[in-house]
């Protein structure tokens, strides 16, 4: 059950031109050890806190506790949260949440009005459980959110019953929702110090959602250790993620989570040593077969501007056979007696080759099966990429300055205290816009 990574349609003997040269990939190896070096550093001083996350046991046990004592009349959890509190439960769930017999999880990450009241009109407070996931405890759009649900449980469930519907994710020690909790005495998890929200899917912010969903999460926890123990034995260019992370920092990378991870990880305007430098790469969302219809003819015959990155996945757990009928029309009989799962395998490894034969790199996720301990497998391989990526452009993947720049322009036009200066300033921009242009 070990999570492999097939490099080989990066490689210029795959794509051609497009592709790294052999001795590019070898001629990395002393600053793949230099990252290697300066990760290890600090993980050892305490500053690179999401490679712990496997190995926090303590975390787990407290995830599984509250997980048990959620009363058997509940059968929905909705996940009030947003970007990284909220895409890391949505690829646990896609991945291994549809069993029957599971308590439903929804993730509630949209502040649309019609799309909120109308997922409050549908569900049951009684048989409802919430969990409000905000680490600083100031996001406008969960603690909104909270407000509106906090209101409805109180009116519907009364002062004190209503406690038992919401568990609250946030820091252990600081902020508005710490006070909240504190003051009112709801049960709660807590996100590690040093771990921000697009690093959290392995902190309870994915592990309570996913616990509730049935997932065997110490099993989730168990296959990202693996992956951090294999790599931490391998020589830098037998490291599944520094590898994957020199050749793609070479060449200039599939789920929503991993977007979020590598577009706000990365996407910076200056570097360590406080230089411009704009840098990025920007990831695109691509599912199978669906998007091979409207999507590919972009990567094969667009801008050479782009790696495809597949996840493949050899056992896909349930054969769905297709029946041999219309033997005697050969656009439809030749799928008889194959299966949809080798339909979706043979898709992947045809449009990888199509991809080489224009010229276009890419590299192969292969998942031997989708369980915990594959999935955590490569949810971890991807973060430590993302870091290492981040330390080959000399550049901090943790922050995110264009995000809250806007957060704080919204913040004074909701009125917040403290940031009126903010709203001066969004008045003035739409006092600027030019009348004959807005049509």
């Amino acid at each position: 059950m070990t999570v492999r990574v097939d490099l080989n349609g990066l490689l210029a003997a795959a794509v051609g031109a497009g592709g790294l040269a052999a001795e590019e990939v070898t001629g990395l190896e002393p600053e793949l050890a230099r990252v290697r070096d300066e990760l290890a550093g600090r993980r050892a001083a305490g500053a690179l806190a999401f490679a712990e996350l496997p190995h926090r046991h303590d975390d787990v046990r407290r995830v599984l506790d509250v997980a048990a004592g959620v009363g058997a009349d509940v059968d929905t959890l909705v996940v009030l949260g947003i970007g990284g509190s909220a895409l890391g439960t949505r690829a646990l769930l896609g991945a291994l949440g549809d069993a029957a017999g599971r308590r439903r999880v929804i993730v509630a990450d949209s502040i649309d009005p019609d799309a909120f009241g109308a997922l409050l009109a549908r569900i049951d407070p009684q048989r409802t459980l919430f969990n409000v996931i905000s680490k600083s405890g100031e996001t406008a759009e969960t603690m909104a959110q909270f407000l509106v649900v906090r209101d409805r449980l109180l009116r519907e469930l009364g002062a004190v019953d209503y406690k038992q519907h919401l568990v609250v994710t946030t820091d252990a020690e600081k902020g508005v929702l710490r006070q909240i909790v504190n003051d009112e005495g709801f049960r709660d998890l807590v996100v590690p110090s040093g771990v921000g929200g697009r690093f959290s899917a392995l902190t309870a912010v994915g592990l309570f959602p996913a616990a509730i969903a049935g997932i065997d999460v110490e099993e989730l926890l168990a296959g990202a250790a693996h992956m951090d123990e294999r790599a931490r034995a391998a020589a830098p260019l037998a490291d599944p993620a520094l590898a994957l992370a020199g050749m793609l920092f070479l060449l200039a990378a599939t789920a929503d989570w991993f977007c979020q991870l590598w577009a706000e990880s990365l996407g910076k305007a200056q570097d360590l040593a406080g230089r411009t430098v704009e840098w990025g790469q920007t990831p695109v969302r691509a599912l199978g077969a669906a998007d091979q219809h409207s999507q590919l003819q972009l990567y094969v015959a667009g801008p050479r501007d782009k790696v495809v990155l597949f996840a493949r996945v050899e056992d896909h757990g349930v054969v769905v056979d297709l029946p041999t009928t219309y033997q005697d029309l050969e656009g439809v009989g030749y799928l008889g007696g194959h299966s949809l799962g080798e339909l979706l395998n043979a898709e992947h490894q045809a449009t990888e080759l199509a991809l080489a034969k224009c010229g276009r790199p890419s590299a192969t996720f292969v998942l031997p099966a989708v369980n915990a301990f594959t999935l955590g497998q490569l949810l971890y391989l991807l973060e430590t990429a993302t870091v290492a990526v981040g330390a080959l452009a000399g550049i901090d993947p943790f922050g995110q300055p264009g995000v809250e720049e806007g957060k704080r322009l919204a913040y004074g036009l909701m009125g917040r205290p403290g940031f009126e200066a903010s709203r001066v300033e969004v008045e003035a921009w739409l006092a600027r816009k030019d009348a004959r242009f807005i049509l």
